[in-house]
């Protein structure tokens, strides 16, 4: 009877212990959503200045700087060689990521975007496009991938240490990060276009309706490798999982194998 007291005793005491720490954890897990949006959006904004094929890149090596913040965010330590694996295995993804790119010679609109501006605001905007312009999208893509990088380590501490459950980082992380992205989409007007557009495409509805389904349980399990075996597993296995899905595209579609799809293979072993 004592031992089962004590035991409630010490329930009762962890459950007040997780209440104190809802707040700032809460806080850290909005942090999380706002790294999220800040990454989605600004990997998008940079294709307004940078082919597909070079946010493929920069996407594929995230592998690297994860490593790298890991050391500084959860303590993990990785060595040179690991390292160097890394960076070859993005590499490898990133060619055979853009192969289909490079193989039918599409571009991103990139003067459409330039007509905008010249639109909006004339000839200073054109100006500053011409000579800054090669410049942004780069940029862009660096502080996309930061913060890319940034996440797993921070959701991998707090599902560790601050013990939050898998179902409360997505719904915090999801709901900040969709807000924001809901206010920029708004001043942006992209949210009026996707709007009309699924009005008049309900199979675009139920496409992006299956979409999040889909997503919801694999970033579950996802979060569930973060928390077990700590966010760099878990960016691997996401690299893993594109591999296995553009593999899995040639043998459902008719698409052609180049030697860039090979290159990119072999590097990906490798690494």
């Amino acid at each position: 009877s004592s031992s089962s007291s004590s035991s409630s005793h010490n329930h009762h005491h962890h459950q007040q212990r997780r209440r104190r720490l809802s707040l700032p954890t809460f806080i850290r897990m909005a942090w999380v959503g706002i790294f999220l949006a800040l990454a989605h959006g600004l990997g998008n904004t940079s294709l307004n200045y940078s082919p597909y094929p070079l946010k493929v890149a920069f996407k594929s090596c995230k592998l690297v700087p994860t490593m790298a913040l890991g050391a500084c965010v959860t303590g993990r330590k990785h060595t040179a060689l690991q390292y160097t694996a890394a960076l070859v295995m993005g590499m490898g993804l990133a060619v055979l990521t853009a192969a289909d790119v490079f193989s039918t010679k599409q571009k991103v609109p990139l003067s459409l975007h330039n007509d905008g501006l010249r639109h909006h605001h004339g000839s200073n905007a054109e100006e500053w496009s011409r000579e800054l312009g090669p410049f942004v999208g780069p940029i862009l893509l660096t502080i996309s991938t930061v913060f890319d990088s940034i996440v797993p380590n921070l959701q991998e501490q707090l599902l560790t240490t601050a013990k939050v459950k898998t179902s409360e980082m997505i719904l915090v992380s999801n709901m900040v990060m969709c807000v924001v992205l809901v206010i920029y989409t708004i001043y942006n007007g992209e949210l009026r276009t996707a709007w009309e557009y699924c009005s008049t495409h309900h199979d675009a509805s139920m496409v992006l309706l299956a979409q999040g389904f889909s997503a919801y349980f694999g970033l579950q399990c996802y979060l569930a490798i973060i928390r077990d075996y700590g966010g760099v597993i878990g960016v691997l296995l996401a690299n893993a999982r594109k591999i296995a899905t553009i593999i899995l595209s040639f043998v459902l579609f008719a698409k052609p194998f180049n030697e860039r799809h090979v290159v990119g293979l072999m590097l990906v072993f490798v690494g």
